[in-house]
């Protein structure tokens, strides 16, 4: 759809016919879509990919191509150099939990010029490409390949504003080994700055109604967080309609939410930190019988915590979802009674119905890490307070209910959230706003009432061994 709205302002044909309204669901991930379709990326291994095909290619007999291989050769010294300079400006910051996904990085005034420099050499090779045929087997990669060069042009004419930008480097998921000179960081990522004012333009200021709808779209009832980040706060009063409803699910009855009293402040390096999460997870595997997920902000953190418990020969069969994976999901629904270990992935999209997942361990209350992001972000506003209050704290407590909307997914489901950082005990500073943004029901800080709740709502079956010994 973003990609349809994109070509009509840019007053290309339509990919979609013409509608008269538009309902999103889901819409909590709206923004991520938003700054894909309208960020803009430079990819080391699409420039390795891109020149080693057309060194490839066989054009028709007569037709000149030292004027290409030159240009080929250009375009990868200069795509080299621009990833190097670009590199050289990261500080590896020590990360306590995680290394980061963005990185930051400085666009310099030698930078800027190679940007520029590239973007001509890029368009001469288009023109150049275009003019020369090649043979019939090679045609339609030629059309891909001359697509793909347009899309970089695009991208580096938007780098050479790249005061407009939010921009930083990634690591690439598949490594690149022609062109890496010790390049780290293979990737940059730039959304603009004024995203939301750019999506107001384009799409909610016209005449065309639409509706978004998300489980997790607000923060204890708030839109403002959203409204702001998607530009939806510049609409007129008369132009906007928000309201909020409860969940359909009883969660007075069939939930019960523990928030642990004896864990210590979050410290991923404080060996005793990680040892009282894995005494307080095992305490709370042992109350449901297995039939647990933990789900953590940190695969650092999980690790430590796996460890600890494994080492105690636990009495359900474990597992781990790791980056990318997905077998153990279907590993632990398959368990009967097992535990799983995730992160990432598993806190939101992912539906486990029944009584295989009764209790959800939330390790830590999900802050998002620092980056390039979040840092410009911090100047739009007066105080660190204010944009605590304003951004970090709501989209904690949003990613907060697309958790703990793991554990209830039926009518008939039943179970316990556990949340065991400090900071929502009795004493911590968001306790309120945690109990607040969450669907009502009990809460304890009593492992006993927990064993309680477990023997109450669940079926004789529920508490079998036979699961466990099939697995063993």
């Amino acid at each position: 759809m973003l990609a349809d709205i994109l070509r009509r302002t840019q007053g290309k044909r339509p990919l979609i016919p013409d509608y008269q309204a538009v309902i999103i669901d889901e819409a909590h991930k709206f923004i991520d879509a938003a700054r894909s379709m309208y960020g803009c990326t430079l990819s080391l291994l699409e420039f390795t990919n891109i020149i080693g095909e057309l060194r490839g290619f066989t054009f028709y007999q007569g037709i000149p191509t030292a004027d290409i291989r030159n240009l080929l050769d250009r375009i990868t010294s200069k795509v080299g150099l621009l990833f190097q300079f670009l590199n050289r400006e990261v500080t590896d910051e020590e990360n306590t939990d995680e290394p980061a996904e963005r990185y930051t990085t400085k666009i310099r005034e030698r930078t800027a010029k190679l940007v520029i420099s590239l973007q001509k050499e890029i368009d001469m090779l288009r023109v150049t490409l275009e003019e020369k045929p090649v043979i019939v087997r090679y045609e339609s990669r030629k059309k891909d390949i001359l697509w793909a060069l347009e899309r970089i042009s695009g991208s580096l004419g938007k780098f050479t504003k790249h005061s407009e930008l939010v921009y930083w480097l990634e690591e690439s998921e598949t490594p690149c080994v022609e062109l890496d000179r010790g390049i780290r960081l293979p990737v940059l990522q730039g959304i603009p700055k004024n995203l939301g004012e750019i999506l107001h333009r384009d799409i909610w200021s016209k005449k065309i109604p639409f509706i978004l709808t998300s489980g997790t779209m607000s923060a204890a009832g708030s839109f403002e967080h959203i409204k702001r980040k998607l530009g939806i706060y510049l609409l007129p009063n008369n132009r906007l309609t928000e309201t909020t409803k409860p969940s359909p699910f009883n969660h007075k009855e069939n939930a019960i939410l523990y928030i642990s009293e004896v864990t210590p402040f979050p410290d991923n390096k404080d060996c005793r930190y990680i040892e009282a999460i894995a005494d307080e997870a095992e305490r709370l595997i042992s109350a449901a019988h297995g039939h647990t997920a933990l789900l953590f902000t940190s695969y650092k953190a999980m690790d430590m915590v796996y460890e600890q418990i494994m080492a105690r020969k636990p009495a359900y069969p474990i597992f781990r979802l790791d980056r990318g994976g997905a077998a153990a999901i279907e590993q632990f629904k398959n368990s009967g009674n097992g535990v799983l270990f995730a992160s990432g992935a598993l806190w939101e999209g992912i539906d486990i119905p029944g009584d295989i997942l009764s209790m959800l361990i939330i390790v830590r209350l999900p802050f998002a890490v620092p980056d390039p992001i979040s840092e410009w972000e911090r100047t739009l506003y007066d105080s660190m307070d204010e944009y605590k209050a304003k951004v970090v704290v709501p989209e904690m407590l949003i990613k907060l209910k697309q958790g703990f909307g793991r554990l209830i997914r039926t009518e008939t489901d039943t179970g316990v959230v556990a949340i065991l950082d400090s900071r929502a005990n009795e004493r911590g500073a968001y306790r309120q706003r945690v109990i607040a943004a969450l669907p009502p029901c009990r809460v304890t800080s009593d492992i006993c009432v927990v064993e309680r709740f477990i023997r109450e709502k669940k079926p004789v079956k529920y508490f079998s061994t036979c699961d466990n010994e099939r697995i063993a």
